[in-house]
């Protein structure tokens, strides 16, 4: 099999999930433009050069979302991955031993590395949702039309914030991208010379492990109670209008935020194919600048299990 052919295999999956993916944007967006029929076209916000909300709305999902985590992904990763190194080889673990353990092969994951991103990126771009920044981020005759004549304030919401995340996704993908950098390069530190003589836990642990500790303590529990607040609120204003025959979008609007998190998590795809087409030269970049800080020892890890004794 050629390497084409490898590669090919490598990304079928995901390559399948993002091009449903599209589709699935192509087919909705079609459908809402023959349900509404709007008179006159709407643009979405006054950041992309188009007259038509529905476009827009599909170009963020289907391009501005992957665009935006590719260049999070690149340029956080080869920025900030460094000042981690740095930081951590010189303050935190100015007395621990490094060294580079044996690299070891895997296929690109998705949900896995996508999910906190994805609960940061959400976490950040609700932080933001304010009334003001609603009439900033989006077109003042969309929101009338879609508040004052049809009266769907969950559908307002929304769009604010897929407009918010196309800058929070690549804030939060830029952040990551240093925790896929350092897993990938291997760079391990232990405390294991320093505690032979100690009563000191025993440590051995990668960077990227460490710093990825870090940004989840923000990104978990903090993202996860602003994701099911903002939902009380969009169930609350279901609820509030009943009666409404809008409901209907307002129903509309609720499904597709809830399914927001793995909208995002799809859109990384291209970007977590790219990380992994350069996985070589990001690892001979990270071991590079590891040489230049006194990391240069490979380390074979292995555990040896004695058994209890028992009385």
């Amino acid at each position: 099999m050629s390497e084409n052919q490898k590669g090919i295999s490598r990304y079928r999956n995901l390559i399948i999930i993002f091009t449903l993916y599209c589709i699935f944007w192509i087919v909705l967006i079609t459908i809402l433009r023959d349900l509404f029929q709007p008179v006159y076209p709407l643009a979405l916000t006054r950041f992309i050069p188009l007259d038509d909300a529905l476009i827009e709305l599909s170009l963020m999902f289907i391009l501005v979302f992957p665009v935006s985590s590719i260049i999070g992904v690149i340029i956080g990763g080869y920025c900030i991955t460094p000042l981690i190194l740095i930081i951590h080889k010189k303050v935190i673990g100015s007395k621990m031993y490094y060294g580079f353990q044996k690299e070891k092969s895997k296929k690109p994951q998705l949900f896995s590395r996508a999910f906190f991103p994805v609960l940061m990126a959400i976490n950040l771009s609700s932080i933001f949702l304010t009334p003001t920044t609603i009439k900033f981020v989006i077109e003042g005759d969309l929101i009338n039309e879609i508040d004052v004549v049809s009266r769907i304030p969950v559908l307002t919401r929304f769009l604010a914030e897929i407009i918010l995340l196309t800058i929070t996704f690549g804030v939060a993908t830029f952040l990551f991208s240093a925790v896929w950098y350092l897993k990938d390069s291997g760079i391990i530190y232990s405390n294991k010379q320093r505690i032979v003589h100690s009563d000191e836990t025993f440590v051995l642990k990668t960077i990227g492990d460490w710093y990825q500790t870090i940004l989840r303590s923000y990104a978990g529990i903090g993202a996860i109670i602003t994701y099911i607040l903002v939902i009380y609120n969009f169930v609350g204003d279901f609820a509030n209008n009943l009666a409404d025959a809008n409901n209907i979008t307002n129903t509309l609007s609720l499904i597709l935020w809830l399914g927001l998190p793995f909208y995002l998590a799809i859109s990384l795809i291209p970007a977590l194919i790219l990380n992994d087409l350069v996985k070589k030269n990001r690892i001979k970049y990270i071991k590079k600048i590891g040489k230049k800080l006194g990391i240069r020892d490979s380390i074979e890890v292995s555990f040896e299990f004695t058994q209890e004794e028992r009385d």
